[in-house]
């Protein structure tokens, strides 16, 4: 008889970002070395099977080729321009600013010369990157009307409407798009209705990112039937809670949006987290030495893993304590690294996948699932939502 274990699949990872590289705030000074190799590992021991690395703009959708391939394919790609990556990708900058120019946009609404070369750089990158494995969703691309300080309204739905144009030539691929949506809601489905409706978008292939709107909006979104995918920013009011528990569970998708919106205690749903080990965290099997290791209290582990959950600061001293500690003993290899106080560690305001098991336990409570069979139930729904949309088996 085979046990049941949950699955999980993080649809929204941002590898590419600074802070897996140990730099942090524009800092260029680095705290630590790239842990990402530590971070699969803390992700896979918790069965957070897949991952889906987020692209930003066309750069990145190409570098994420070479990360797929130097972690031997633990993880899948996307391929497209954020919205708040728009204006710098896409448009000239301005040569001066007007007395009464006061919107602080170092990009003005001219589009540069080469936006179609750019635009077939991008359709180049999604076809061999859906050639080679690595692509699995075109995206993030949509509309962000919270940061207009980044891209305004007019550059975001010009380039949207541009990137969607691509489709028509990429229907053979039948990817999916990941879509982002935050406060502009009304020019979101006016934009993208007619791709719908026209079948250059097939119906439900997609999903709509990080998802923080209204009930009112999280209808227009299944109506156009897409998937919505929920992280920690999704879940820190009240109102957010209300929302996510109104989702369909045929149509949900989990993510941690590393190195971003990580799970607060401030946050609504914190009080939903219970500490490891539990349903959504099975108990680690562990034969090897953890007690009595000298100054292992200096390290605590965090709240509800068990992992320590260090300041970027103190990264190299636990390193420095971890390498004494397997000097001092006689056998080594009999000390318990994967868990406990000399595992690698969690970094303190940095998300990271291994996470993503606390946004399925949130939204399985929202749910009022709590039967054993039925929790299981939920978390191999979620799952299989997010393979059968991505094509990932």
């Amino acid at each position: 008889m085979t046990t049941w274990k949950p699955r999980y699949y993080d649809i929204g990872v941002n590898f590419s970002d600074k802070m897996f590289q140990g730099y942090y705030q524009g800092s260029h000074s680095q705290k630590h070395p790239c842990d990402i190799p530590s971070i699969i590992d803390r992700a896979h021991l918790f069965n957070v099977d897949k991952m889906l690395i987020t692209g930003s703009n066309i750069s990145e959708s190409e570098d994420h080729f070479l990360l797929c391939e130097k972690y031997s394919n633990q993880f899948d790609s996307t391929a497209g321009v954020h919205p708040c990556s728009v204006s710098a990708e896409f448009y000239k900058k301005k040569t001066h600013k007007s007395d009464n120019d006061d919107d602080g946009l170092e990009y003005g609404d001219e589009l540069r010369d080469d936006v179609d070369i750019k635009l077939d750089k991008l359709k180049e990158i999604i076809i061999r990157g859906h050639k080679e494995g690595h692509v699995k969703a075109i995206g993030e691309i949509g509309l962000d009307y919270d940061r207009l300080h980044y891209s305004s309204v007019k550059q975001q739905r010009e380039m949207f409407k541009k990137q969607l144009d691509l489709l028509d030539d990429l229907k053979e691929l039948d990817l999916p798009l990941f879509l982002h949506m935050r406060a502009a809601c009304d020019d979101f489905v006016e934009i993208i209705s007619p791709y719908i409706e026209n079948g250059i978008i097939r119906r439900g292939n997609g999903v709509v990112h990080s998802f923080t709107g209204s009930e009112e909006e999280l209808e227009k979104m299944l109506g156009l039937g897409f998937y919505i995918g929920i992280n920690g920013c999704s879940l820190k009011t009240e109102e957010n809670l209300k929302v996510a528990s109104k989702i369909p569970i045929d149509r949900l998708m989990i993510e941690t949006d590393a190195p971003w919106c990580e799970i607060r205690k401030s946050s609504a749903a914190y009080k939903y987290i219970t500490p490891y080990p539990n349903k959504f965290y099975p108990e680690i099997k562990n034969p090897k030495v953890m007690d009595n290791i000298p100054d292992s209290k200096t390290y605590k582990l965090g709240d509800n893993l068990p992992f320590p959950s260090l300041k970027r600061d103190n990264y190299i001293k636990h390193a420095e304590f971890v390498q004494k500690t397997k000097e001092n003993i006689k056998e080594p290899e009999t000390l318990e690294t994967r868990i406990g106080v000399l595992a690698d560690p969690i970094i303190k305001s940095r998300n990271e996948p291994v996470f993503v098991g606390q946004v399925a336990e949130i939204l399985c409570k929202l749910h009022g699932i709590t039967e054993e069979k039925e929790i299981e139930k939920f978390i191999d729904t979620v799952f299989e939502n997010s393979c059968k949309v991505f094509k990932s088996f």
